[in-house]
């Protein structure tokens, strides 16, 4: 199931969210919780319900072991390898079996076959949540959930697909606490607007930028440097538009079950660093990161080569997290040498101009992007090759033509308009309103009081809603339920 979907929004989440309210208003806390638990399995299992038995049994694998770290007086450090070892195999086999297998027989031309395996949703981010779940334990040496409380946090269908990366002592005890307690209307307004707004943003705005990445990123050869800048440019904006809708919508949810969960963007398209874009861009993950490797490896208190080795670490275990290709660890690995830089330099960047700063760090992040999206590094490097070329002839009408809306095409062919020129508008208007929202995205605090709740944003969200529902059809799943 998907948040983009008519069983979702009219069904599931309505009826889910009345349940969860009804019980926990009168008490009955076990059986509200039974409740999330329930739709959060069949949330998961929707499309592909064998899927479940990896989520059940990672749930309990993980449960047993935090009891048993709990209990244990010795050898406690061999339990948490134990767990941590016992985690990323599920994740090994499904996600890198066969990029292990193509890899080997490239290299000693060996002919090794396996049947596809399919790649359970969300498998990164729920494990990643129990990792930390284990080392926390190991480290304070007590555990005080239960079994039921445990799975509802693991399985939370707001965030089991694609994030946030929560943590259990930020959601276990919001789930405790609606016990005995009803909605406020802050909360379901809060809710329903974050949710709308990311609807929309996935619907219209990440989807019709997807439209123009796929296609030129399908036919790199035949494109004029000025239209494969703009396909650079249109997956940089579909990346961020595509998630930052599933958390908008992930947390929109959270408020309206009465769990805040943590943002995972701070207006990253406004960064003047590479380091300034990590502390905005996908903050769980980053944050997972440094507490759970960066800072075990032993952060930046050695050497400043101890320091370099440390964060390019990070950034190739974060590259290959992200997928099972060459292009992720390459992608991975340009971040992380401009992560090493910016660390050798230290404060010279910040005599740099602003503008310039902003223009570099954005150039650097899209360029970078680019091998994140492409199939392989060959079709990546084709790709820079082609906007390096500077062959800037006129925007190619295949590539306008993605920008068109259902219902401006029907206006369009209703007032016998050209059609040639009202995609180029269209396009225009995409690309405008993208740079001015990222110009004037608000940014920590700010962002969450930018928008007064009331009748107007009511009206505004019931309008996004209705927008984004009759646009429904043909909507792709989110770009980060494949990591």
């Amino acid at each position: 199931m998907s948040f983009s979907s008519y069983s979702f929004v009219l069904l599931f989440l309505p009826i889910t969210i009345f349940l969860w309210w009804m019980l926990n208003q009168r008490g009955f806390g076990r059986g509200a919780q039974g409740v999330l638990l329930t739709s959060s399995l069949v949330f998961y299992g929707w499309n592909r319900w064998d899927c479940l038995f990896i989520l059940i049994g990672s749930i309990l694998f993980h449960f047993a072991l935090g009891n048993w770290l709990c209990r244990a007086r010795s050898r406690r450090k061999a339990i948490l390898i134990f767990g941590v070892i016992g985690s990323l195999l599920p994740l090994a086999y499904f996600k890198y079996t066969a990029f292990l297998l193509d890899n080997v027989n490239s290299l000693f031309h060996t002919s090794f076959a396996l049947q596809e395996i399919l790649l359970p949703l969300g498998i990164s981010f729920f494990t990643f949540q129990q990792i930390a779940f284990l080392v926390d334990v190991y480290r304070e040496g007590r555990m005080e959930y239960t079994l039921l409380e445990y799975a509802c946090f693991v399985s939370l269908f707001p965030c089991v697909v694609s994030g946030p990366i929560a943590f259990h002592y930020e959601v276990i005890p919001q789930i405790r606490s609606a016990v005995g307690r009803k909605v406020s209307g802050e909360e379901l307004s809060q809710g329903i607007w974050l949710f709308t707004q990311g609807l929309w943003k996935k619907v219209i705005v990440a989807q019709t930028f997807g439209k123009g990445a796929d296609w030129g990123f399908a036919a790199i050869a035949e494109l004029n440097s000025t239209t494969a800048i703009l396909v650079v440019l249109s997956y940089t904006f579909q990346l961020y538009f595509d998630f930052s809708a599933y958390t908008d919508m992930a947390r929109g949810i959270g408020r309206l079950l009465g769990i805040d969960l943590p943002d995972n963007f701070n207006a990253p398209y406004q960064a003047l660093t590479i380091g300034a874009f990590w502390k905005r861009w996908h903050m769980t993950m980053t944050r997972f990161f440094t507490r759970y490797l960066y800072f075990p490896l032993g952060g930046n208190r050695g050497e400043i080569v101890s320091t370099c080795r440390n964060i390019m670490i990070v950034f190739l275990v974060s590259g290959l997290w992200h997928g099972a290709n060459w292009t992720f660890v390459l992608w991975g690995f340009l971040h992380g040498c401009a992560m090493v830089l910016e660390r050798l330099v230290g404060k010279r960047f910040s005599t740099v101009h602003p503008v310039l700063s902003w223009g570099v760090t954005f150039a650097f992040v899209s360029f970078c992007w680019i091998f994140f999206r492409a199939p392989t590094i060959a079709d990546g490097w084709a790709m820079v090759k082609t906007v390096a070329m500077c062959d800037f002839g006129t925007i190619m009408p295949q590539f306008t033509g993605c920008f068109h809306l259902p219902l401006e095409s029907w206006l369009g062919r209703w007032l016998s308009l050209d059609m040639g020129r009202l995609a180029l508008f269209m396009m225009l208007l995409f690309f405008g309103g993208a740079f001015l929202f990222i110009f004037l995205e608000k940014e920590g605090e700010k962002k969450e009081t930018a928008v007064k709740l009331g009748a107007r944003t009511g009206m505004l969200s019931a309008v996004l809603l209705f927008w984004s529902l009759i646009s429904l059809t043909g909507v792709t799943q989110f770009l980060y339920s494949e990591f």
